[in-house]
């Protein structure tokens, strides 16, 4: 048997290695020998490693690792290296496990480094441990070489070593590798639990490859696998982002037919699912009869809908969703209340955003920066310029995107002078300047009439290593086409061609973000007698949306 599985991880995996340092070098000192060891001298001895054992027990207690710290996790994993006799191995193992918890999986596998050389041995708890630590750290392969010395120490993997492997190819989106090493395993003998198959389908459904994922899931059907309701949840999620909605309402009665109840994931899944394809109507019918059957909702399935009927301008509605939430004691999260934000700003209520704002620190609760950006945003789109800086000079590590914020709204609202101090000391700073950055400086350029200078900072764009994108050349072409420069236009031309933004047919590759801001050229271009369109639902090379120029 361990031969066979050997002979399928070398088959499924690449052999590399690669060492690690451990977090502490060299060996513990070693308690002093004496040439006579006395009675009194051996009781002793007993006594304090029985001593040393039940002060480790009470240190590696549950109440104590469930609250314990890196720091402090360390220097107990010091100690006990130190003490002699050493712990035992299950001691040992529930210290890693806590570390785990931590998410320090490269601390675990320097520490169980550290155990191999002071000669420690790993049994199979530990192994699992380690393999999952590899994984999560996306090292497969040096999980695949720890999982073939653990085979030539006699050790059989279990569903634990089988499901980590399958994950740490899954995290890697190397589906297809995680499959194979699956197949392999069940012919040599091996019988994985579900677990392992849901990660599988799972990873499918959410690289948009609904297929593959009903063709497996049909296939461990086969092998008599039962799949339950994280299956299902997959499945009718991935097919609900595919947008194939009567294949996810299919899987949702097979579920029911299977006396398989869908739970709160599987309907917040749907959910949000329905509010991504606009179906608010939908998604509320959901969330009825999520409560008729006793099924309470939680945060995800209230901030999905609140963000659904935001994105219909149905702000009241979200705001009593958002009020009904925390009656029923569903506590609101930061995305709860960013999105709610973001809802009364884009409703030109940025006050009751502001109220949110206030409520949130109240609770408890950091505001991240997207709640800054969304407030600065809209207090700019209200025309109150004072009080967005108000609210930017309260940031403690404004990012890129919170200044591209401030600059457009600067510029939006007749700042320009004062845009450009702050672009200017942005590149004083080197803050890795993006095309936006650049983009909204040249539109506000241009809007002030300062064509020539856009120009030039247009020109200057490959000099900094910043290449310009569909809205960058079509801003710049609009201010060119405001001053009548129809020769710098054709030149425009004639490199976004170059660039690979043109198509030979002569159209604008375009994504669905690049629409609004190209549609001002067009708008401005037929108001003078020329006849760009619009080629909507044409699919090109990637390109969601097609724009003619010619």
């Amino acid at each position: 048997m361990q031969k066979s599985i050997a002979i399928a991880i070398a088959s499924t995996a690449k052999r590399s290695l690669h060492r690690r340092n451990l977090l502490q070098k060299g060996k513990p000192e070693t308690a002093p020998t004496s040439p006579s060891f006395s009675h009194c001298g051996f009781c002793c001895y007993w006594e304090r490693a029985f001593s040393t054992v039940i002060d480790f027990r009470e240190r590696l207690s549950r109440n104590r690792l469930r609250d314990i710290n890196l720091d402090d996790a360390i220097d107990l994993f010091t100690d006990m290296v130190k003490s002699r006799p050493f712990p035992s191995i299950v001691d040992f193992n529930r210290l890693l496990s806590a570390i785990v918890k931590l998410n320090k999986y490269d601390v675990v596998i320097s520490l169980g480094k550290k155990m191999e050389i002071l000669g420690i041995r790993n049994d199979l708890y530990t192994f699992n441990i380690l393999i999952n630590c590899f994984c999560s750290c996306f090292q497969v392969s040096l999980a695949l070489s720890l999982l073939g010395k653990m085979l030539k120490l006699g050790y059989e993997p279990d569903k634990v070593t089988l499901g980590s492997l399958v994950n740490g190819f899954c995290r890697r989106n190397r589906v297809s590798e995680a499959v194979s090493l699956l197949h392999r395993m069940v012919e040599i003998g091996y019988k994985p639990d579900i677990v392992a198959y849901n990660t599988i389908i799972d990873s499918l459904c959410k690289t948009k490859r609904a297929n593959e994922a009903l063709s497996f899931f049909k296939g461990i059907e086969r092998r008599g696998v039962r799949p339950n309701v994280v299956t299902y949840t997959s499945l009718v999620k991935g097919l609900c982002n595919s947008g194939r909605w009567s294949d996810a309402a299919r899987m949702l009665s097979e579920m029911m037919k299977r006396k398989i109840s869908p739970n709160v994931i599987t309907y917040s899944a749907l959910v949000d699912a329905f509010v991504k394809k606009g179906k608010v109507l939908e998604a509320k019918e959901l969330f009825e009869e999520m409560v008729r059957m006793c099924i309470e909702p939680d945060v995800v399935t209230y901030s999905s809908l609140i963000n659904g009927l935001c994105m219909q301008d149905r702000i009241d509605e979200a705001s009593e969703m958002f009020d009904l939430m925390v009656r029923k004691g569903c506590f609101p999260d930061v995305v709860s209340y960013n999105t709610l934000i973001n809802g009364f700003c884009k409703a030109q209520r940025v006050e009751d955003g502001v109220r949110l704002f206030k409520e949130m620190s109240q609770r408890g609760l950091v505001c991240s920066t997207v709640t800054y950006n969304t407030l600065i945003q809209g207090f700019f789109q209200a025309g109150d310029v004072d009080k967005a800086q108000e609210f930017f000079s309260q940031m403690d590590s404004p990012d890129i995107w919170t200044y591209n914020i401030l600059l457009g709204g600067l510029c939006d609202n007749g700042e320009l002078e004062r845009a450009l101090v702050i672009f200017e000391d942005m590149q004083k700073k080197e803050m890795g300047l993006d095309i936006v950055t650049y983009t909204t400086i040249i539109q506000g350029m241009c809007k002030a009439g300062m064509v020539e200078e856009a120009w030039g900072l247009f020109c200057s764009l490959g000099v900094k290593g910043v290449k310009p994108d569909v809205v960058t050349y079509t801003t710049m072409m609009l201010g060119l086409f405001r001053k009548g420069l129809h020769g710098e236009i054709d030149s425009l031309y004639m490199k976004m061609k170059r660039d690979g933004l043109m198509l030979n047919d002569g159209t604008l590759c375009l994504s669905d973000g690049d629409i609004t801001a190209s549609a001002e050229l067009i708008k401005e271009m037929l108001s003078c007698g020329n006849a760009p369109s619009l080629l909507r639902g044409r699919e090109s090379k990637g390109c969601s949306k097609v724009v003619s120029i010619l």
